[in-house]
C-alpha cells in the first residue's frame, strides 16, 4: 500500500506581518507572553504592547504603571490610562447599614480568629449573588484566607493615601507617555465576581478564588432598596451629608469621594498643554452613577476644570456619565442653567459625545404615570447640547433620561452631516404615545438619512431592559441591544423591531441581542 503522506506542517511565522499582526491583536498580554515563551523566533516577531496602563490606590497598579513609564519601548505605545476610582471598605459605609442585615450581631464583630468582621464575612457572602443569569459564585478560597489578603490590599491602599503617590506617578505618567491620547476615570472597574470591567494589575494577582465585598466606588442609585440622592456641591449642607454618612462627614469628605476625578482633572490642568490628552471618559454608568451632577449648579473648581479641558485645541471626545441620584431626588437645575451647555460648548473640535444619567422610571411607571407632572423630569436638550459649536461630530449618545420624542427627533435633525453613529439607550418618554418604535419612524422618515450615500449614513444603535431585567440592580443587569434591526428597518425595509409596551419595548424575534456589560463575550438572540 502506498504510503500515506504527512501532514503538512505549519508555522505561524509563514503568514504576512500585517495577518500576523492582525491575529495577535485580539490577545491579552498575558496571552502574548506565553506565546512569546514558545520560541525564540516568536519571541523575536511579536512585541509586547501597552496601549492601556491603569491607576488606582493600588501599590501593584502604581509599580506596574511606573515600570511602563520608564521603558525606553512600552512607554511609546501608551495611549490611554484608566484610573480606576474604587477604594476598599473596611465597615458599613452608611449608619443605616449598620442598623440592618446584621441579625446576629455587630458589623464590627470579629468572627474569625484571624480578625475577620462580620462586615467582610457578610459583604463576601452578598457578592456570590451579583452575576445576573448564573448560580452563586462558590469562593473556593476561605474566609480567613480571604481576609488575610484583603488586609494586605487596605494596608497598601493607606500607604498610596497617605502619600497621594497615585496622584504623583499620574503626573509623571504624562510626561513619559507621548503617545498619549485618552484618559478614563470610572469607579466600576471590580464589575461583578470573576468579571471585572477591567483585569488591573491588582485584579489579576487577586488569589484563585478570592471572596471579597464588592466596592461600590462612588455614590451609586444602585444602593439597596433606596436609591442614593446626589447631594448639594458646596459647603452648605452639612446636615445633608452628615444624615447620609454619619458626623464625620463633611463636604470636602464628600466631594473626595470623587478623588480620582478630582486629582486627574486637576492634574491635566495643571499640566498645560505640556499633555497630549484630548478625549476623556468618565464613566459609572455601568453601576449606576457618574459624577454629581450638582458640579453644574454652579462654578466650582471641578467644573472649571473640566471646562479648561474641553477648550484645548483638538479636544475631541467627552464622555459624561452623571449621577443625579434616583427619581424622586431628581432636579433639572443643573442641566437648565446653562453651565453645562456652556462647558460642553467650549469643545469646538468636538468629535465625539455621550451623556448618560441615572434617571430611570420604576417598574410600577404605568400605574402612577397619569398623576404624576412629568414636566419636571423632561431634559431639555437644546439647552444642554450646543451643536451648533460642533460642526465635526461624528458620535452622539444619549442615555436614561426624559425625553419628548419630537424634541429628540429635532435634535438629531440639527446634527452636522459628519455625524456617523449614534447610541440612544434606556430612555424614558415624557408624553402618551412616545416610544422607540414611534421614535425609528420619525427618524426614517423626517431625517432623510435614508437618501445619504450609504458611507455617510450614521449607524443607531439603541439599547434597552427587558422586563425580566427591570428591577434588577445595575450589576446584574443585561440589556438587549438593536444594531443591525435598527438599520435594517431605518435604510432598508426591515420591520420595526420595537412595539408600544414601556415594561418590553423590544420584539422577541426581531433582531435584538441580549448583552452582558461585563462580559463581552455575551450574546444571545431576544
Amino acid at each position: 500500500m502506498p504510503s500515506s503522506s504527512p501532514e503538512p506542517s505549519f508555522n505561524l511565522l509563514w503568514l504576512p506581518t500585517e495577518l500576523r499582526d492582525a491575529i495577535f491583536s485580539y490577545l491579552e498580554n498575558r496571552d502574548i507572553k506565553n506565546l512569546r515563551a514558545t520560541c525564540s523566533s516568536l519571541k523575536e516577531a511579536i512585541c509586547l504592547s501597552f496601549g492601556r496602563v491603569f491607576l488606582s490606590a493600588n501599590p501593584l497598579n502604581i509599580q506596574v504603571f511606573r515600570a511602563v513609564a520608564n521603558h525606553d519601548t512600552f512607554r511609546h505605545g501608551v495611549t490611554e490610562i484608566v484610573w480606576d476610582d474604587v477604594r476598599l471598605l473596611r465597615e458599613p459605609e452608611f449608619p443605616d447599614e449598620r442598623s440592618h442585615g446584621y441579625p446576629d450581631g455587630e458589623p464590627e464583630d470579629i468572627v474569625t480568629k484571624t480578625g475577620c468582621s462580620r462586615w467582610f464575612q457578610k459583604g463576601r457572602q452578598d457578592a456570590r449573588y451579583y452575576k445576573n443569569g448564573r448560580k452563586p459564585v462558590d469562593w473556593t478560597l476561605g474566609l480567613e484566607e480571604s481576609w488575610a489578603y484583603y488586609e494586605t490590599l487596605l494596608e497598601g491602599q493607606d500607604q498610596v493615601l497617605a502619600s497621594n503617590a497615585d496622584i504623583e506617578v499620574f503626573k509623571y505618567g504624562l510626561q513619559r507617555f507621548p503617545s498619549l491620547k485618552r484618559v478614563t476615570i470610572t469607579p466600576a472597574t471590580h464589575g461583578i465576581p470573576q468579571k471585572p470591567l477591567y483585569k488591573t494589575p491588582m485584579i489579576r494577582a487577586f488569589p484563585q478564588g478570592f471572596g471579597y465585598p464588592i466596592p461600590r466606588g462612588w455614590p451609586s442609585v444602585d444602593y439597596d432598596d433606596e436609591p442614593l440622592e446626589a447631594l448639594p456641591w458646596d459647603d452648605n449642607h452639612t446636615w445633608a451629608y452628615e444624615n447620609m454618612y454619619g458626623r464625620k462627614c463633611t463636604a470636602e469628605t464628600y466631594r473626595d469621594k470623587w478623588r480620582g476625578f478630582r486629582a486627574v482633572t486637576k492634574a491635566l490642568v495643571e499640566s498645560g498643554e505640556n499633555h497630549r490628552v484630548t478625549e476623556l471618559i468618565i464613566g459609572g454608568h455601568e453601576i449606576g452613577t457618574g459624577i454629581n451632577y450638582h458640579i453644574f449648579d454652579h462654578h466650582c473648581a471641578e467644573y472649571e476644570n473640566l471646562a479648561t479641558l474641553l477648550k484645548l485645541p483638538g479636544f475631541r471626545r467627552i464622555d459624561l456619565d452623571l449621577f443625579a441620584g434616583g427619581l424622586d431626588n431628581h432636579d433639572l437645575v443643573p442641566y437648565q442653567n446653562g453651565l453645562l451647555y456652556d462647558l460642553l460648548a467650549q469643545a469646538q473640535d468636538l468629535e465625539h459625545v455621550c451623556l448618560r444619567s441615572t434617571m430611570e422610571f420604576e417598574p410600577d411607571y404605568a400605574d402612577w404615570l397619569d398623576d404624576l407632572d412629568l414636566e419636571q423630569y423632561i431634559l431639555p436638550l437644546r439647552t444642554i447640547f450646543p451643536i451648533d459649536s460642533w460642526p465635526h461630530l461624528k458620535h452622539f449618545g444619549l442615555s436614561r433620561v426624559c425625553v419628548q420624542q419630537d424634541d429628540l427627533v429635532a435634535l438629531l435633525a440639527a446634527l452636522p452631516a459628519s455625524l456617523r453613529s449614534v447610541e440612544l439607550s434606556h430612555l424614558d418618554w415624557a408624553r402618551e404615545g412616545d416610544s422607540y418604535m414611534n421614535l425609528l419612524v420619525e427618524m426614517r422618515d423626517i431625517l432623510a438619512w435614508r437618501s445619504r450615500p450609504e458611507g455617510e449614513r450614521p449607524a443607531v444603535r439603541i439599547e434597552v431592559i427587558s422586563r425580566l431585567n427591570r428591577g434588577w440592580s445595575f450589576r446584574k443587569r443585561r440589556s438587549i441591544q438593536a444594531d443591525d434591526a435598527v438599520t435594517a428597518f431605518l435604510y432598508e425595509d426591515g420591520k420595526n423591531p420595537f412595539q408600544l409596551d414601556f415594561m418590553d419595548p423590544m420584539i422577541p424575534g426581531r433582531g435584538g441581542i441580549e448583552r452582558d456589560q461585563f462580559d463581552p463575550s455575551f450574546g444571545r438572540p431576544y
